[in-house]
């Protein structure tokens, strides 16, 4: 088995132990098979590590982030892997094996769907873009952290961000056939980092109680869909209480982030957050912890979002014509710092960067048709798009006074890079328009 640190030896275990069939369906897993694969995953997941700490510790200027763990960690990492150099994600099959929180049928059949996704996203693991780092290197005791996290929770930015995770519903239930006298069933969903937590309650109007209007009972309402509910209308309820209950689940939460600023720094890494919330709790943990060296920026920011494009297609694309590809990135670099430099409002800054992208996209394309190019222009959908961060990146004990802000999916992140100042095009490709990478990427 050759280089360790990128976690190729998944594959030569699956074909060892008989995971799968050749149909690709998966074989039955005895207990002593599966119990062999996880004594000899977690052994080679220690060597390993040492090869990755060796490997990150060699290598600081790649373009890499890690990515806390969560239930979104492995869906987040593929939506932008393909632009990374590298994603460091704490072992999902190692959080797994080592979970007890099942039966060992539900374990090996849990493995198995695992390992069937991660075997079609071979590519990615074994080209070294996604690293699996184990405990030795990213230790999960977010105990350690509960006292700072409960804490953060108190800060009012960062209670007003995970805030704003929070789904709050309402409905109407029959006391009597008066309207007026209508009880309200109340709801608050919050869709946490590993868990998901609700919390009930009602509200009865005063007048209804003082009036002795409640004795034939209520009707409860199980068949109506619920409405949204604002904050402002729960504490009009006189229900805020429906939100304290949710800080022990935030704080939960703060406590995974604190866990990964811990972790990271020890690589000088820089970390990529799904929410924005998370976010808002790592830059306030900066500002009160005055020993931690930390430059946090977060922005509303951009994607090159390919839309319909798909991920193997991307990393073609990526390999066959790199210097377009690095020409890519440090266009996009310049012309969010520019942008940045002239505008804070988000509506303006979207309309900036979708000009001048447009704008080059016409130019390419003009210039393909007049040179008759072999490719047949099929038309470019709009290749980025803006939306305020609901994935951010912290980066901490290092020197970031180069970002690029980037949104991908469902939010943005900033990315750091010292040397793109220093990348030179190749003038002797068709990359000369730095949007060229999208433009090739769409002829599939």
């Amino acid at each position: 088995m050759k280089d360790l640190s990128k976690s190729t030896f998944l594959f030569e275990l699956i074909d060892e132990f008989g995971i799968f069939r050749l149909s690709g369906e998966p074989n039955v897993l005895t207990d002593d098979s599966y119990n062999l694969f996880c004594e000899k995953y977690r052994t080679l997941s220690i060597q390993r590590d040492i090869s990755l700490f060796n490997y990150i510790k060699s290598t600081p200027k790649l373009f890499r982030a890690h990515i806390p763990h969560s239930k979104w960690t492995i869906a987040a990492s593929f939506q932008v892997v393909w632009y990374y150099d590298e994603l460091i994600v704490c072992d999902p099959v190692l959080q797994l094996i080592n979970s007890d929180q099942s039966e060992n049928e539900q374990r090996k059949y849990n493995l198995q769907e695992l390992l069937s996704f991660l075997n079609k996203c071979k590519d990615s693991i074994d080209g070294g873009y996604l690293l699996f780092a184990g405990d030795n290197i990213f230790p999960i005791k977010t105990g350690a952290f509960e006292n700072d996290s409960q804490l953060l929770v108190e800060v009012p930015q960062v209670l007003d961000a995970y805030e704003q995770y929070c789904l709050m519903l309402k409905k109407s239930s029959r006391i009597n056939d008066n309207p007026n006298d209508n009880l309200t069933q109340l709801e608050i969903h919050y869709d946490g980092l590993w868990g998901n937590f609700r919390t009930m309650g009602v509200y009865i109007p005063p007048h209804v109680l003082n009036e002795n209007k409640m004795v034939n009972g209520v009707t409860y309402d199980f068949i109506t869909t619920y409405q949204r509910l604002t904050r402002d209308e729960l504490v009009s309820f006189n229900k805020e209480d429906m939100l304290t209950s949710l800080k022990n689940e935030y704080s939960k939460d703060i406590s995974i982030v604190l866990e990964a600023i811990t972790n990271a720094q020890r690589f000088d890494t820089p970390i990529l957050f799904y929410r924005n919330s998370d976010c808002v709790a790592a830059q306030n943990y900066s500002t009160q912890n005055k020993n931690m060296v930390a430059d946090t920026t977060v922005y509303d920011c951009l994607v090159p979002y390919v839309e319909n494009i798909p991920a193997e297609r991307l990393f073609e694309v990526r390999n066959n014509i790199p210097n377009a590809f690095t020409d890519f990135r440090a266009y996009l670099f310049n012309i969010v710092q520019n942008t940045m430099k002239s505008t804070d409002n988000p509506a303006e800054f979207k309309h900036i960067i979708n000009k001048e992208m447009s704008s080059l996209m016409r130019k390419l394309n003009t210039e393909m048709e007049n040179a008759k190019s072999k490719w047949t222009f099929q038309g470019v959908a709009a290749p980025i798009v803006m939306m305020t961060g609901s994935l951010g990146l912290f980066s901490s004990g290092i020197d970031y006074s180069q970002l690029i802000s980037t949104l991908l999916g469902s939010g943005g992140l900033v990315q750091g890079l010292k040397t793109w100042s220093e990348i030179k095009s190749d003038k002797n490709t068709a990359s000369l328009n730095p949007v060229y990478f999208l433009w090739k990427a769409q002829q599939y």
